[in-house]
Formats: structure tokens, sequence, C-alpha cells
């Protein structure tokens, strides 16, 4: 089976290494950026090459992770999106593909939403 592509997209690079870490580590081919907004430039420049998108919420820019995953329902419907946050989710309508997982998160828990995203076993 192909190795699945994933966009990450965290503005504090720590927890964009970690991410990084945990999901190359796990076999997952890994792209990612500081901003929302380098997302979806890649998204729309590299269209088919991304499996799902794991993104923060609150990040600088012109859009948030919460903006990117509603654009993401209408360009690329089928496009699995895992939106993290310190922040309450709550409140947040997520589309059909998008799941929500609160920080802070583990490596176990993270892998789990990703794995049943992109239907993985």
């Amino acid at each position: 089976m192909p190795t699945a592509s994933i966009l990450v997209l965290e503005d504090e690079d720590l927890i964009r290494d970690l991410l990084t870490t945990v999901l190359e580590d796990a076999g997952f081919k890994v792209t990612a950026f500081q901003t929302a907004d380098q997302g979806c430039d890649f998204l729309e420049t590299h269209p088919g090459e991304v499996n799902m998108v794991v993104s923060d919420i609150r990040m600088p820019g012109k859009m948030d992770g919460y903006d990117l995953s509603m654009l993401a329902a209408e360009r690329w419907p089928a496009l699995p999106i895992l939106l993290t946050s310190g922040f309450s989710g709550r409140d947040l309508v997520l589309g059909p593909n998008v799941e929500f997982l609160p920080k802070p998160w583990t490596s176990e828990r993270l892998l789990n939403k990703v794995n049943k995203s992109l239907h993985i076993h």
C-alpha cells in the first residue's frame, strides 16, 4: 500500500515538529507549514498529492485551520481533516470529513484519529 501523505499546519514550532515526528515514525509522508494560508497554497498547487490535513485551529494569517476546513469541504470534499486546538471545540460546526482532537493530545490518540480518518485499521 502506498504511504499516505499528510499536510501538517501548525504555527508553534515544537508542536509542528512533534506532529511531524509522530506521523513520520508511523510511516506517513509529511509536509508541514506554519500557516493555513501556506497549506491552502500547497493544496491548490499539488492537487491530489495530499491524503489528509492535520491542522491547528488558531494560527496567524488570512485564514485559520477552521477556515481552511470550510474551504476544503467545498474544493476537496473527500479530503479528511483533523483539527486540533487547546480551546474547546464544542462550538465548532464540523464538515462531514472533519474530526476534532483537543490539545494536549497523546501520540496514540493522534494516530487513532488519523488512522480512522484514512480508514486504516
